[in-house]
């Protein structure tokens, strides 16, 4: 059996998950300088130049640390959810076109928008599992705060991506990002608006973060864990922020495309891709700083009485929009 080197590159080495690990990690660090100076705080000053492996520094540390299972723990579960968790997020992203093609050659296919998605529940599932296992009754609050979050905007996170594809007539990933001559940020954005907003809730991101509430359930699903397992969780959670900014970069902001002036075409996608993965980063953490945690009860109402109504009329005015009104202007 002959070894393709190149698609062991491209898994395991650019654009596959050693760039998306420090990719993670830089954009972990561009929050949280992006948080300090928002808060009048310092922020990672002093591993690396400005702090910039500061991120880095923290997952080795945790690497290094003892590794504690509680006695009343599901061991299994509470060892393995945890890794399985960041292994599906980071296997959704290898779906992505992040210089033009996606990170597996070849994997893209019809409907891959929806098994993305579908990996991202799965992710999530098995952080509540994490919680779960732990036997906490601060973790189990935690894992059940995550269980009902994601369940119920999964629903309008999914309809919302549905309004880029109908305009591009795809479930494909591939498809919708190759076909934005115009951003549909532009053409729809009602729904851009709108699924930033659910994926601020989705990424259990501030005002939103209720399973890690420190001031009700400490750490929330993280309470019991510590060393190598408590760093996988951080990295899921890391990673998923970048993938939901991906996502939106896909659907929305015309993927990795952009004008190429000279050279190979896939380097200026791939900085396309990270330059418009960047904006959206900043655009969420600066929704984070802006506004106060909200209360569970007012998480909940949000998802069903506001953002899933909301959700259902977008979709039902992209498709009027891009059945009537598009073919004439475009």
């Amino acid at each position: 059996m002959v070894v393709d080197l190149w698609f062991v590159f491209r898994v395991l080495v650019f654009p596959g998950f050693t760039f998306i690990f420090f990719f993670t990690m830089f954009c972990d660090w561009m929050e949280r300088k992006i948080e300090a100076r928002m808060q009048n705080r310092v922020g990672p000053a002093f591993t690396g130049p400005a702090g910039i492996l500061q991120p880095f520094a923290d997952i080795i540390k945790l690497l290094s640390k003892e590794d504690i299972i509680p006695s009343g723990a599901k061991r299994n579960v509470f060892r393995l959810a945890p890794i399985l968790a960041f292994s599906f997020v980071v296997f959704a992203f290898s779906f992505l076109p992040i210089d033009g093609s996606a990170v597996i050659p070849n994997s893209s296919f019809a409907g891959d928008l929806i098994f993305v998605m579908a990996l991202i529940t799965i992710a999530n599932f098995f952080l509540f599992l994490s919680g779960w296992a732990s036997s906490n009754p601060y973790g189990d609050i935690g894992a059940t705060r995550v269980l009902t979050q994601f369940l119920g905007y999964d629903i309008p996170l999914t309809l919302l991506a549905l309004a880029p594809a109908f305009i591009a007539g795809s479930l494909t990933i591939s498809v919708i990002a190759a076909n934005q001559y115009l951003p549909f940020a532009i053409l729809a954005p009602w729904a851009f608006v709108l699924f930033i907003v659910t994926l601020q809730a989705e990424l259990e991101k501030d005002p939103f973060d209720i399973p890690h509430a420190e001031s009700e359930v400490i750490g929330g699903l993280e309470t019991e864990f510590g060393g190598g397992k408590l760093a996988f969780l951080r990295l899921t959670r890391d990673v998923q922020i970048v993938f939901g900014a991906a996502l939106v970069v896909e659907l929305f902001l015309g993927g990795p495309y952009g004008p190429v002036f000279f050279g190979l075409p896939e380097l200026w996608y791939f900085l396309w891709f990270v330059l418009k993965i960047l904006a959206v980063v900043l655009i969420t953490e600066y929704v984070t700083c802006l506004f106060a945690r909200l209360r569970i009860d007012q998480v909940l109402s949000g998802n069903w009485k506001v953002l899933l109504p909301l959700s259902v009329l977008s979709l039902a005015l992209t498709v009027a929009v891009a059945t009537w009104i598009y073919p004439l202007v475009m």
